[in-house]
């Protein structure tokens, strides 16, 4: 009891404003200041106790996620339509008899073998090993397994990439993927539908050089996996210059006999090339100009314009502009 006597006296001269404080001495004063700390960290530590004592006493409703497992699935068999990986399951009951669901839920488990299931019925009965606890609401509320013969299928991949160069640099070539396929299973329905398959999006800024990311590919639903799981995207950047070709134009598809002149007869191609290809470019004529003979014969203005077609398929070249972008153009008439 003396212990008690002692805190109650501390607590009131902790709360007591109606004398005014006597001096002390500088050791005293500290001691008493301890005091009052302690004092009150353990007035403050049982009134969170009551606080929690007496408001978990209440009836609470929550939502928690439970998982859901399918059991007894046969080797050659795989499932149809999608099932989800949790139920959410909405719960009333006092707080303490919640805290222990609510961090440990329990596991859905789903045989391959029915076809119907009716999970509010079973949650109910799974719940029920907690006392004072009612199941109100499970979403989904029944599931329908469907199975048929599992089947695999060798499809490409597609990668995502939202990719942004510094100025200058461009992509040598399109990205390519190591592996470029993959090997998906499940339901021969599912499967034959399915003509590809694509990564996660990866974005990249501000790139100057190539490179190589290791990315995953899109996560299968239920009922399908895919193998491997990751593929690596390699990526050929080079910095970029400008050049410029001056190139006849030809006409195509002229019918014999026939004859078509331009003025001007050629025309000045703007690109731009890997700057280690420079000078392999310039030795070389990497575009040609032509007009379809169909375009003249529809024209009524006496202007066509021409189009252009690039000749080198190993280089990365990038079209800019070409001047003029509409020539005159006369027919030839033959005695």
């Amino acid at each position: 009891m003396k212990f008690f006597s002692f805190i109650t006296e501390r607590v009131r001269q902790f709360f007591s404003s109606s004398e005014p404080a006597k001096a002390e001495e500088p050791d005293d004063s500290a001691f008493i200041g301890r005091e009052k700390v302690i004092v009150f960290g353990v007035a403050f530590f049982f009134s969170l106790c009551l606080w929690f004592i007496v408001n978990l006493s209440r009836d609470f409703n929550v939502t928690i996620d439970v998982p859901i497992q399918l059991v007894n699935l046969p080797d050659d068999v795989s499932l149809s339509s999608d099932i989800p990986d949790y139920a959410s399951v909405n719960v009333t009951g006092e707080g303490w008899k919640l805290i222990p669901l609510y961090s440990n839920p329990p596991r859905i488990s789903l045989s391959a073998d029915a076809r119907q299931i009716n999970l509010f019925e079973q949650m109910r009965s799974q719940v029920g090993a907690f006392s004072d606890l009612n199941v109100l609401q499970v979403n989904p509320i029944v599931l329908n397994i469907e199975t048929e013969e599992k089947a695999s299928k060798k499809v490409p991949v597609i990668p995502k990439i939202d990719l942004t160069l510094q100025n200058r640099y461009g992509t040598v070539q399109d990205p390519t993927v190591e592996p470029d396929s993959v090997t998906i299973t499940g339901g021969q329905t599912r499967v034959a539908n399915i003509d590809s398959w694509e990564t996660v999006e990866l974005e990249l800024t501000g790139v100057n050089r190539s490179m190589e990311r290791r990315i995953e590919l899109e996560r299968p639903g239920s009922g399908l996996s895919i193998e491997p799981t990751h593929v690596t995207v390699r990526i050929d950047v080079a910095e970029f210059t400008e050049s410029e070709v001056r190139i006849p134009v030809r006409t195509r598809n002229l019918p014999s006999g026939k004859a078509v002149t331009y003025n001007p007869s050629s025309i000045t191609v703007r690109f731009d090339v890997p700057i280690d290809k420079f000078s392999e470019v310039q030795r070389m004529r990497p575009f040609t100009a032509f007009v379809d003979y169909a375009d003249i014969e529809g024209d009524t203005t006496g202007f066509v314009t021409p189009q252009i077609e690039k000749l080198v398929d190993d280089i990365n070249l990038r079209l800019r502009n070409y001047q003029p972008s509409r020539v005159s153009y006369f027919n030839i008439l033959h005695d």
